[in-house]
């Protein structure tokens, strides 16, 4: 090769770059291609999701403080056997943003056909309100829904929310209370429990609501033949304190918030305060029996008025013989237990009330609570008034727990009406000894069964009830009593030879009748509801009948209690 040709094939070399290989070559376009289609969808990417963000901080904010973020589902409330009294059902919530409305009249026109809550200029008000939220309805049905939805108006929003429910109506209102629209609890257990409820957590109660209605109903019953303006019951476990039924007349459907009275809304199983009148002498016989005031054959002259200063205590019907302690409680003399009261002294009286919870409010976990009213001073008069259940008011759950004490186990268990759980029985404070307790059932029986005791009325066939019956004025707000307005109540132990449940009916401003001869009394009133309510209940709850001569029963009650000027004793009982 010359030195010309080299020369050339060198400079050749150095300026123009060697042929490429072609499928190297393919191989680079590849991945350039690939690389930049990354890039490019990187980068779109990145522009989608800015503009997202920004969308959503506009709704945000736009928003905020406006439409509350759905809380969890309310916990449900249930009976001692699992039925349902409160729960939630789902709803549709049709609510506006008037900044986004961009014909008022237009819209209030197209809408006003489809919301029977609003008329057109009613519409047109909230549409021109100055805020990002107005509530239209709040309980949309599926079609309403629909036909609003193919209106297409901006700024008409839906969501979905729950609507609190009582399926049984009336049932334990007083006890349940309500919510307001956004579901925060307004009174009863609604309120009182919220925080649990409003976490989703379930709430099993220690009422059975087929007792409850029983006790409702018999109870409305009685108003309705005495033309009374009120009542209230309550029945109790004895061994556990748990609140089986409480009933509270008038009362009103928590469904229909708005229609709530304010005297249907008062509970006067828990929060009205009365004077409970005789009841209150089975208390003062047990007080003065644990006191070691007094014995079963003690005897008290009655045959007189008891006269304290200026006051003088009389009984319905005078007894010109001295009576027994028995025959004090069953024939309810005021004067025997005046005098009896006298004997146990200020101090002890007070101790043994303060013990059975009747000087404070309960924790029963409710706010609807009242604090009893006890004497300022408790001078002689106090001392014998309280006896006979005058001069100091309670509520109804007061005297159903105190006389739970007094004729059951002699223990003081504080009411509930969460459910215990059917274990070990809680922890209570012994007030009366077994034979005190014993002797007050075996006095209750007699009051009840004996042809002379106040509480005839309230004999159940073979659920053998004892009880004490009570008839108190009422309390003028302007000083005194009002003489032709009572309370009449009754309180009831059963199955009395072995007591498993206590039961006070109170029934507020009864009417003589002509069957009932004109008296109001607790005897005429209160002690035939008892009656009913025991039948109807005992089964519910598992007590049966049982023949009251069997000596099993004979053995657990004293028999030998005589009543009556001739000193009859009842062969059974």
């Amino acid at each position: 090769m010359s030195a010309t040709a080299a020369i050339t094939r060198l400079l050749r070399r150095l300026v123009l770059p060697p042929r490429p290989d072609p499928a190297r070559s393919r191989r680079i376009a590849e991945v350039r291609l690939v690389l930049s289609a990354a890039v490019v969808l990187m980068v779109f990417a990145a522009i989608a999701a800015r503009v997202l963000l920004l969308a959503t901080d506009e709704a945000n904010a736009r928003t905020a403080g406006m439409i509350p973020l759905p809380p969890a589902e309310r916990g449900q409330i249930l009976d001692r056997k699992g039925r349902l009294l409160a729960t939630n059902l789902p709803i549709t919530v049709l609510h506006a943003d008037p900044k986004e409305i961009m014909d008022p009249r237009d819209a209030a026109r197209r809408l006003a056909p489809l919301l029977p809550r609003h008329d057109e200029e009613a519409l047109v008000r909230l549409l021109t309100k100055q805020t990002r939220y107005v509530e239209l309805d709040r309980k949309l049905t599926p079609a309403r829904h629909a036909d609003i939805l193919g209106l297409g108006i901006p700024g008409v929003y839906f969501r979905r929310s729950t609507l609190r429910s009582y399926p049984s109506g009336k049932l334990a209102a007083h006890i349940l209370g309500q919510v307001d629209k956004d579901n925060n609890g307004l009174a009863g257990l609604e309120k009182s429990l919220d925080a649990r409820l409003a976490a989703g957590t379930d709430i099993t109660l220690s009422i059975d609501a087929g007792v409850q209605a029983v006790v409702a109903r018999e109870i409305a019953a009685q108003m309705a033949q005495f033309e009374a303006i009120g009542g209230a019951g309550v029945m109790l476990d004895i061994a556990s304190g748990e609140v089986v039924a409480m009933v509270s007349l008038p009362d009103y459907n928590p469904n229909h918030f708005a229609r709530i009275d304010n005297d249907a809304r008062f509970n006067r199983a828990t929060l009205g305060l009365y004077e409970m009148g005789s009841t209150f002498k089975v208390l003062n016989t047990a007080i003065a029996l644990e006191a070691e005031a007094t014995t079963l054959d003690r005897r008290y002259e009655v045959s007189k008025p008891l006269r304290l200063g200026r006051f003088a205590i009389r009984d319905f019907h005078m007894y010109d013989w001295d009576l027994s302690v028995p025959e004090i409680l069953v024939l309810s003399s005021n004067i025997g237990s005046a005098r009896m009261a006298a004997e146990i002294g200020a101090e002890a009286q007070q101790f043994f009330l303060r013990r059975l919870g009747l000087f404070d409010r309960m924790s029963l976990e409710i706010p609807e609570l009242a604090t009893p009213q006890t004497p300022r001073n408790w001078r002689k008069t106090e001392i014998a008034t309280v006896s006979y259940g005058h001069g100091m008011t309670v509520t109804p759950l007061h005297l159903a727990s105190a006389i739970s004490a007094a004729s059951g186990s002699g223990m003081w268990v504080e009411p509930t009406l969460l459910s215990r759980g059917g274990g070990k029985p809680p922890m209570g404070e012994r007030i009366f000894s077994e034979e005190t307790t014993s002797a007050v059932r075996s006095m209750m029986r007699l009051v009840v069964k004996h042809p002379d005791g106040t509480g005839n009325f309230a004999e159940a066939k073979g659920y053998m009830v004892g009880g004490k019956t009570g008839t108190s004025e009422k309390i003028n707000p302007d000083g005194g009593y009002f003489r032709d307005r009572n309370i009449a109540s009754f309180a009831a132990t059963f199955p009395v030879h072995d007591p498993r449940y206590v039961l006070v009916v109170m029934v507020d401003e009864p009417k003589g009748q002509k069957h009932s001869y004109g008296y109001a009394t607790g005897g005429w009133v209160a002690a035939p509801a008892a009656r009913r309510i025991i039948e109807h209940t005992a089964p519910l709850l598992g007590i049966h009948p049982v023949d009251e001569n069997s000596p099993e029963i004979r053995q657990k009650l004293r028999l030998d209690f005589k009543i009556g000027k001739e000193e009859k004793t009842l062969a059974s009982f």
